[in-house]
């Protein structure tokens, strides 16, 4: 019996350690089947990394071979583009040294120096007039105007009492703040002052041109009413709130160009005489450099601009103050009204 026993422990001992064998054999081909994949995975990789190093090396030299040709071109073109500039400068250098005058002369009139206080008005031509507006502003007509200088604004009482063999009124509403647009100022007296200062009355059509600024409409800045007490001192801005006499210049926005107050505040002498319309001119253009005769020599008339702040003549309404508006006034009138600015000629 215990002979029976010990051959059937035997038989079950031997199958055991078969069953543990082949669980070890199964564990040794599994590490060897991860073992094979791990190397035949790393030679593909390594594989595309020698496939893309090859690439690399290819295209490094192919763009090795083709830069000398691409170097040798740009620099052609840069050798060019410095003989270029090296003989431009020669001949600046050639110009600026055997003709120095004629140089500082092309300089100066390419950019001519603005006088203090003054504008440049551009040169150009304007429609002069209005159809829609008094007889006295018919007809309308083409005018050209060269460049000239503007005061930026009128001149004020402290610029006019430097000029001492200058005379003035005195009166009403009168002017006394050094700020102050002078008044009280005859025609003759304006132009003294002006020629004083190596300057001159602008020209009627000059004026105009100077107020309209580029503009067709009856101001500078269009036909809205709305706008005009930004532009100008008018009897809405100053009567109307208790405000009499002009007020400092350049008080309000300036046009386009750059000029205070042709719009209202005093009104402006101008060069030219009064004729009750502008047939004249459309028979003589040249009329408009201010040189024309007075309709009576008795009681000659100048041409006043601009409106005023209030006063007499409608001149702080706003249709007082279109840029197409002419007044009248004989040349020894001195009025609280009136005042004016200077123009200067540019250098040809």
């Amino acid at each position: 019996m215990f002979t029976h026993l010990h051959e059937n422990n035997k038989q079950k001992l031997n199958f055991i350690n078969s069953f543990e064998l082949l669980k070890y054999g199964i564990f040794i081909f599994y590490k060897f089947f991860i073992l094979v994949f791990a190397v035949f995975a790393f030679s593909i990789a390594q594989a595309q990394t020698v496939a893309r190093q090859h690439d690399f090396e290819k295209d490094m030299q192919e763009l090795l071979t083709e830069t000398p040709a691409t170097q040798t071109e740009f620099a052609r073109q840069h050798d060019f583009e410095k003989d270029a500039v090296e003989e431009v400068e020669a001949s600046v250098e050639f110009k600026t040294e055997f003709f120095p005058e004629m140089t500082a002369v092309q300089t100066e009139k390419e950019e001519p120096q603005i006088p203090e206080g003054m504008v440049k008005i551009p040169e150009g031509e304007f429609l002069m007039g209005s159809y829609s507006g008094e007889e006295d502003e018919l007809p309308d007509h083409l005018v050209y105007i060269k460049s000239f200088f503007l005061d930026a604004h009128e001149v004020t009482n402290e610029a006019y009492s430097r000029c001492h063999e200058c005379e003035r009124g005195s009166g009403g509403f009168d002017t006394f703040d050094r700020q102050q647009p002078v008044v009280y100022v005859d025609w003759e007296n304006a132009e003294s002052y002006c020629n004083s200062q190596n300057k001159r009355l602008p020209t009627e059509a000059e004026w105009e041109y100077a107020a309209r600024a580029g503009s067709y409409d009856k101001y500078s800045f269009g036909n809205n009413i709305s706008l005009l007490e930004n532009y100008a001192w008018l009897k809405s801005n100053t009567v109307d709130k208790g405000l009499w006499g002009a007020r400092k210049v350049s008080g309000k926005l300036p046009n386009r160009w750059g000029v205070h107050d042709l719009y209202g505040n005093v009104m402006e002498w101008v060069q030219n005489y009064y004729t009750p319309d502008y047939f004249p001119y459309i028979r003589e253009p040249d009329l408009h450099n201010g040189l024309n005769s007075p309709a009576d020599n008795e009681y000659p008339l100048r041409v006043v601009r601009g409106g005023a702040w209030g006063g007499l003549h409608d001149a702080g309404t706003p249709e007082g103050v279109r840029s197409a508006k002419r007044y009248a006034f004989t040349e020894w009138t001195r009025s609280f009204q009136i005042g004016f600015r200077c123009a200067m000629d540019i250098p040809e």
